[in-house]
């Protein structure tokens, strides 16, 4: 056994290990095991590097787990995502030099760098700005930012979609149709509508694609594509308003154009012509059909209207979620 210097014995000795367990850690109970060094010839408490180590490790493992923290895991996972190293990941936070070192190390993050690290693991847009911010303060070098901004635009839409599957998804309930949430569903009906009439303005899609996914519902019992909508001033719309981050941000099926008249500027978008309807079935394809058919000739003001006179935006509170429960009700013909 290798030995270790003991004040007591004022000698390099052997020593046995005696079991402690840490109950509380910065107001929180963790009940952690460490191991303790013990002089053989004393009986006295050695410090030995290794096992204090490994006891550090512990207390701040179950630490981070109680508190919801970031892992050590968790920082190399966000470098190896980025393949960016420890330095140019404190370069990109603004941190002192050895900072993600030490995490990684297992040291705790600090409260407001926890806060951050957590952001950019779960927002790409934020990790983005903040390397944004590093390059114009000159804290990266232009070849680290045009890596970063290479492998950003190779995965532009996957980020986006992400993003956007993160927000949207939801566990199946009245409010989703019964379905979860499916992000190539959204993007192949859209593309589909704009190829039907060679354009579609974005207005008119909010509104179809509510009544494809309430009238699905009321004949298949499940929605199409798992949105959840809320009353808005000019009908339903997809919650949080995210139809503008699904027709803005998501570039492989369709594009848009901003069309200027002489009083405001309308958002018209175009299919790129390779959407898939396999993703549908059968029945879905004929609901499907029938409303665009139905609604895709009618302007954007018509479709609002129509959708005023369901029961479903006018009994349902203002900015709150509409229950598929007034699916029965739709009265829109189709």
């Amino acid at each position: 056994m290798k030995k270790v210097y003991c004040d007591n014995c004022k000698n390099n000795v052997e020593y046995s290990i005696r079991k402690n367990y840490i109950e509380e850690y910065k107001n929180c109970k963790v009940n952690v095991l460490e191991n303790i060094g013990v002089c053989n010839s004393c009986q006295k408490d050695v410090f030995v590097e290794e096992l204090e180590n490994a006891n550090l490790l512990r207390l701040y493992d179950k630490y981070r787990e109680i508190n919801n923290l970031i892992t050590r895991d968790d920082i190399i996972k966000l470098r190896e995502k980025y393949n960016i190293s420890q330095r140019d990941l404190t370069a990109i936070l603004g941190w002192g030099k050895m900072t993600i070192n030490r995490y990684e190390r297992g040291a705790l993050a600090n409260k407001s760098h926890n806060d951050i690290l957590k952001i950019i693991i779960a927002d790409d847009i934020k990790f983005y700005e903040m390397v944004d911010n590093a390059f114009l303060e000159k804290r990266i070098t232009k070849k680290t930012y045009d890596s970063l901004f290479e492998q950003k635009e190779k995965s532009n839409d996957n980020i986006y979609k992400a993003i956007i599957e993160k927000v949207l998804t939801h566990d199946a309930s009245i409010f989703n149709g019964y379905r979860k949430f499916d992000i190539d569903r959204v993007q192949t009906l859209i593309s589909y509508m704009a190829n039907k009439f060679d354009g579609v303005y974005k207005t008119s899609i909010n509104k179809m694609l509510f009544y494809i996914d309430f009238i699905s519902f009321k004949e298949l019992t499940q929605s199409i594509t798992g949105l959840q909508y809320i009353k808005y001033t000019y009908g339903p719309v997809i919650e949080k308003h995210y139809y503008q981050n699904i027709i803005y941000n998501l570039q492989e099926k369709y594009v848009y154009e901003e069309i200027e008249t002489s009083d405001s500027t309308n958002t018209i978008v175009k299919s790129l012509n390779n959407y898939d309807l396999s993703i549908f079935n059968t029945a879905e394809q004929l609901i499907i059909d029938r409303v665009i058919n139905s609604l895709g000739k009618l302007s954007a003001t018509k479709i609002s209207s129509l959708s005023h006179e369901e029961d479903a935006w006018k009994y349902s509170d203002m900015e709150k979620f509409i229950s598929y429960e007034y699916a029965d009700k739709i009265k829109v013909s189709y």
